[in-house]
């Protein structure tokens, strides 16, 4: 095992990685302010994890003994931490019990798959998104967030505007809250895809995410004469643009603390893509 665990940083568990892999996203894993500790078998991951001190916030898992998988997830499930998944082409029936397991309302700690070869902006993507999930997961009862007259209840998955509430799908409420998280920012097709709907790497051709959009902008009013007004750009994908007269303070939200700050989103995708 390898540990350069930092104070307060977020330890991130990586199993099977190899020496490149390990020194790369360990780096990245570092930049984002998590601490890598990476083990050289799914073991000695799970001797860690069941009489170790460190909890981790998330297994980041190159998968070389399928054999183990089963054993991992249900430790992972118990211990309610996240798992991001990275497989070869070849283990094409281990992604489908991913894909299979994968609920789409699911209340539990994720499961994310990536498929060989990854690039670092693609694991710090996955990695960001999982641990955003599990943090709302683990935490719902303080998570709150203000954005004009929209308040989001984390616990509830409700909004309540003009003292309406307003009750929305899990996956409705995190696309909503991306959108008002970057008022004003174009989030890009492909980028909402690979965050909230990982299974649709295989099909990238659904309309979910046209569907989901279709049911925030009704069931929020967003549209002409409201507050906040969300528009599609076509080809590219959706911008929540900010109609009011006065302007929100510092980046469009007042934040009322739980919810964790996704506002540098769409900034990762626009580095990327200059890269």
């Amino acid at each position: 095992m390898s540990n350069d665990a930092d104070g307060g940083a977020r330890p991130i568990a990586m199993v099977g990685c190899d020496e490149a892999q390990t020194r790369t996203w360990g780096q990245k894993l570092r930049l984002m302010g998590c601490t890598p500790v990476s083990f050289d078998s799914s073991a000695d991951f799970l001797h860690a994890a069941t009489h170790g001190t460190t909890h981790f916030d998330l297994l980041l898992v190159v998968l070389k003994d399928e054999g183990a998988w089963p054993l991992l997830t249900s430790v992972c499930q118990a211990l309610r931490m996240p798992i991001f998944l990275v497989a070869n082409a070849l283990q094409r029936e281990l992604l489908a019990e991913v894909l299979s397991a994968t609920e789409p309302d699911s209340q539990g700690p994720g499961i994310d798959f990536a498929v060989l070869p990854v690039d670092d902006f693609e694991v710090e993507l996955r990695v960001r998104e999982a641990l955003r999930r599990n943090e709302t997961l683990m935490h719902p009862q303080a998570a709150s967030a203000l954005f004009g007259d929209y308040c989001f209840v984390g616990n509830r998955k409700v909004v309540l505007h003009k003292g309406e509430e307003i009750r929305l799908k899990p996956r409705e409420f995190e696309l909503a809250l991306m959108l008002f998280r970057n008022a004003g920012q174009l989030l890009e097709r492909e980028w909402l895809l690979g965050s909230l709907w990982p299974e649709a790497r295989v099909e990238r051709k659904s309309r979910v995410l046209d569907c989901c959009v279709a049911n925030i902008r009704r069931k929020l009013s967003l549209h002409k004469a409201s507050e906040f007004v969300l528009h599609s750009v076509y080809g590219r994908g959706y911008e929540l643009r900010h109609a009011a007269a006065a302007p929100l303070a510092a980046n469009g939200t007042v934040d009322g603390s739980g919810f964790p700050d996704t506002s540098n989103e769409p900034s990762w995708l626009a580095q990327a893509a200059t890269a």
